[in-house]
C-alpha cells in the first residue's frame, strides 16, 4: 500500500425492472438436463414446460420460474397481524438445510442446501425455485454465520435483483459453480465454474466472491451477472509474495489484510481491504482499494474507513493473512458496506495525523456515511455527516449502518439509513415506530410458550405464535422484504424420550 498519510492516490496496475409473481407459473428445466426433480415448493406444484435457460449448466437442475411484474415497496411499519405462515420441513433431503431467508427485489428468498426459492409477499406461496442435485457451498470466505445472509451460501446484488449461489462442482477439486438467478422470476442467468482458485490466489481457503449490481468478482475473475461471461481478469495481488500475504506499508509496525465484504458498491468493486493503527491506539483505520466494476484496472486507494469492532458487529471479512481464520487474534473486521455505503472519517488526512498522536482519541473524530460509487466517480451523491462517535457496528441482515461510542451502548447509536439517507438515534426511531432504523432494532424472541417480535426494551411489538414445551426454539430473526416483513423461526420437536423428532423452519408474513 502507499506510504502517504491517508487519503486518495491513484493506482494503475498492469493490464491483464424488478419483478414479482403473477398468477401463472412456468417450470424451466435447464437445457440438456434429464433430472425429474421438482422445485423446492411446499405450497404448490407448478406445471412443467420446456426451458430456454442459457447457458447450459454442467449438472442436472430444475428451475421453476415466474412471470415478471411490478415489485412492492418494503413496508415502513410492522403491522398488527400475521397474514400467512409458510412451513418448511428442514429434514427434507432435497431441501436440507434451510440456510436462511434474504430479501430479494420482489419478496423473501429462501436459500436451501440445494438452491433457492422465492415467496409471494401476499400469500407466502412459492413463486419460483431453483433446485440442484449438488449441495450449496460457501462463497464468502471465512466466518459468515448469519441466517439472514444464508451462512455465506449465496450473495445478493446491492439492488437485490440478482442472487448468486455457490454450488459444489462435484469434482472433488478446488472448483465451485456460481449460479446467477433473477430474484423476481427465478430465471437462471448463468452457471459458471470457477476452478483452481486456491492455487491462483495462493489462499487455501473457501472461494470468496463480491457482487455489484452488474458483475460478480470471483477471486481474480470479473463475471457478468447477465450471462456469466468473463469480462476481465484482475492482475496478480501485489500483496502476495512467495505464497503469503504481506503488509505493503513501511510507516507502521504491522497491518492486516481482510476479505472485503461480499457486496461492493452498486457499480464499484472493493479489490482489497487493509487495516492498521496509525499510532499507539488500537486498530482504527482501514484503506480500501476501489475500482469501477466496468474498469477494474482504474483502481484507487481510499483511506479513512472505520472498521467494525469484532465484539459488537458483523462477522464477515475475517483476516485472510496467511490463509488462517484469525477471529480470536485480531479485534476488528473489514469496514461494512451496505447498499453501496460505508462509514469514513470526514477529514481523512486530519484524522490520520491526529491518530499518530499518543494522546489521540479516535472516538472523537467526525464521521460521515459515504457512497463508494461517488469515490470512484460513478455517481456524485454527497456524503452524509454522522457527528463524532466511535466504532462501526452492523448486525447481520440489517438495512442500516450504525456507530456507537466507547461504551458500546447500542441505545446511544447514531444510525444511518442508506435508502432514505436519514440519520437518527435508536430511541427516536423506536418512538416513531416506523422506518428501516426501527425495524432493524426489533428482534424475534421466545419466552416460555410465546414467540414474539420484541422491542429493544423487551416489550412485545407483535405476538406471532404459541408453542408446546416440547417444541424447542433454536433461532429466529426478522427480514423486511418488498411487500412484507417476515419473521423466520427455526425449531425442533423432541419426543418423550428426548430424541429429536422433526425440525422445521417457519416463516411468518406480517402485515
Amino acid at each position: 500500500m502507499h506510504t502517504s498519510s491517508a487519503d486518495d492516490t491513484r493506482l494503475r496496475p498492469p493490464r491483464p425492472g424488478r419483478a414479482i409473481r403473477k398468477a401463472a407459473l412456468t417450470t424451466a428445466v435447464a437445457v440438456g438436463l434429464v433430472s425429474p426433480m421438482l422445485a423446492g415448493c411446499t405450497d404448490s406444484t407448478p406445471i412443467a414446460t420446456p426451458s430456454t435457460a442459457s447457458p447450459t449448466p454442467t449438472t442436472a437442475a430444475v428451475s421453476v420460474t415466474a412471470p415478471a411484474g411490478m415489485a412492492a415497496d418494503i413496508p415502513a411499519a410492522l403491522g398488527q397481524q400475521v397474514r400467512w405462515r409458510h412451513v418448511i420441513d428442514n429434514n427434507d433431503a432435497e431441501i436440507h438445510p434451510v440456510w436462511g431467508v434474504m430479501a430479494g427485489a420482489s419478496g423473501p428468498i429462501v436459500v436451501t442446501g440445494h438452491g433457492a426459492m422465492g415467496l409471494d409477499p401476499e400469500t407466502g406461496e412459492t413463486t419460483w425455485s431453483y433446485r440442484d442435485p449438488e449441495a450449496t457451498v460457501s462463497v464468502t470466505g471465512y466466518g459468515v454465520v448469519s441466517a439472514q445472509r444464508a451462512h455465506g451460501q449465496a450473495v445478493l446484488s446491492p439492488d437485490g435483483t440478482r442472487l448468486v449461489l455457490g454450488l459444489s462442482a462435484g469434482t472433488g477439486s478446488f472448483a465451485t459453480r456460481l449460479v446467477g438467478l433473477d430474484t423476481g422470476t427465478g430465471e437462471v442467468l448463468f452457471d459458471h465454474e470457477v476452478t483452481g482458485y486456491a492455487i491462483v490466489t495462493e489462499r487455501a481457503v473457501d472461494l470468496h466472491i463480491q457482487v455489484t449490481d452488474h458483475v460478480v468478482m470471483a477471486e481474480r475473475e470479473v463475471i457478468s451477472l447477465e450471462d456469466g461471461s468473463v469480462l476481465s481478469t484482475l492482475p496478480p495481488d501485489p500483496a502476495v509474495v512467495d505464497g503469503e500475504r504481506q503488509c505493503l506499508r513501511t510507516d507502521v509496525g504491522s497491518c492486516e489484510s481482510f476479505w472485503p465484504g461480499s457486496q461492493g458498491g452498486h457499480s464499484t468493486l472493493i479489490l482489497d481491504s487493509t487495516c492498521w493503527s496509525p499510532g499507539p491506539t488500537a486498530t482504527s483505520w482501514c484503506e480500501l482499494t476501489l475500482a469501477p466494476d466496468d474498469d477494474p484496472t482504474a483502481s484507487r486507494r481510499v483511506g479513512g474507513f472505520v472498521p467494525i469492532d469484532r465484539a459488537t458487529g458483523d462477522a464477515e471479512g475475517q483476516s485472510n493473512v496467511a490463509g488462517e481464520n484469525l477471529d480470536g487474534v485480531y479485534p476488528v473486521l473489514t469496514p461494512p458496506v451496505l447498499d453501496g455505503w460505508a462509514i469514513r472519517y470526514s477529514d481523512a488526512n486530519s484524522a490520520y495525523a491526529a491518530m499518530r498522536d499518543e494522546d489521540a482519541d479516535p472516538l472523537s473524530l467526525p464521521l460521515e456515511a459515504v457512497s463508494l460509487d461517488a469515490l470512484v466517480s460513478t455517481d456524485d451523491v454527497a456524503p452524509v455527516p454522522l457527528g463524532s462517535s466511535g466504532r462501526t457496528v452492523r448486525d447481520y441482515g440489517a438495512r442500516t449502518l450504525a456507530v456507537v461510542g466507547a461504551d458500546g451502548n447500542s441505545g446511544d447509536a447514531v444510525v444511518f439509513d442508506p435508502a432514505t439517507r436519514q440519520v437518527q438515534d435508536v430511541d427516536q426511531a423506536i418512538e416513531q415506530a416506523t422506518g428501516a432504523i426501527y425495524l432493524d432494532a426489533l428482534a424475534v424472541t421466545r419466552s416460555g410458550s410465546d414467540l414474539d417480535i420484541t422491542r429493544p426494551d423487551g416489550s412485545v411489538a407483535l405476538h406471532l405464535a404459541e408453542y408446546e414445551a416440547r417444541i424447542e426454539h433454536t433461532a429466529a430473526y426478522l427480514v423486511p422484504a418488498p411487500g412484507v416483513i417476515v419473521a423466520v423461526e427455526r425449531h425442533r420437536t423432541t419426543t418423550e424420550d428426548g430424541k429429536t423428532d422433526e425440525s422445521e423452519v417457519v416463516i411468518f408474513g406480517v402485515g
